[in-house]
């Protein structure tokens, strides 16, 4: 089965901490933990991250320039199209690399879940395994088990058949 959840039907919501707005794609909780969490993030300006203890994290920028991640003397680069994986309470204050960003997030426990966060660029086809997936298109039109998926979209499926016309570009995490 496929779901699609549109761009046009997510929520604006503040950040934990305050600083910025997110946009919940999906989640999946029992007992009122998170087993994992997709959003897409605007992020405007410089600051602290919201810390997620327990949890971890893979950012992926999908549009802007990027961001330097500063923690605990150490300097992580979230470049545009490159997952990057970190602890979700890593006390990280971010700085815009040149101008405004959107992040494509995916927070998640992992003592639930062992996700992967790929890039894929059309064309191509290819067939999903048999597992809970997350398609976020970026550019172009992704055609999942014969439905299409247009740019800012996401689909749920579990697994199926995946086609990407040429311009088409997608962030896949595998749950």
């Amino acid at each position: 089965m496929t779901r699609i959840i549109r761009a046009a039907d997510l929520v604006p919501a503040p950040w934990k901490n305050g600083g910025g707005i997110t946009r919940e794609i999906s989640s999946h909780s029992t007992n009122g933990g998170v087993h994992w969490r997709l959003s897409v993030a605007d992020v405007d300006r410089d600051g602290p991250f919201s810390s997620f203890p327990g949890l971890s994290r893979i950012l992926t920028v999908i549009e802007g320039h990027g961001m330097s991640l500063h923690a605990s003397g150490e300097t992580l680069h979230a470049l545009p199209l490159q997952p990057l994986a970190f602890a979700g309470d890593l006390p990280v204050d971010g700085h815009l690399n040149d101008g405004p960003v959107r992040n494509f997030n995916l927070i998640f426990d992992p003592q639930h879940v062992n996700p992967s966060v790929e890039v894929h660029r059309g064309p191509q086809t290819r067939t999903l395994p048999q597992a809970e997936h997350a398609v976020h298109c970026l550019t172009g039109t992704a055609v999942l088990n014969e439905i299409a998926l247009h740019p800012g979209n996401t689909a749920l499926i579990n697994g199926g058949d995946m086609r990407l016309t040429d311009q088409t570009q997608i962030i896949c995490v595998t749950l």
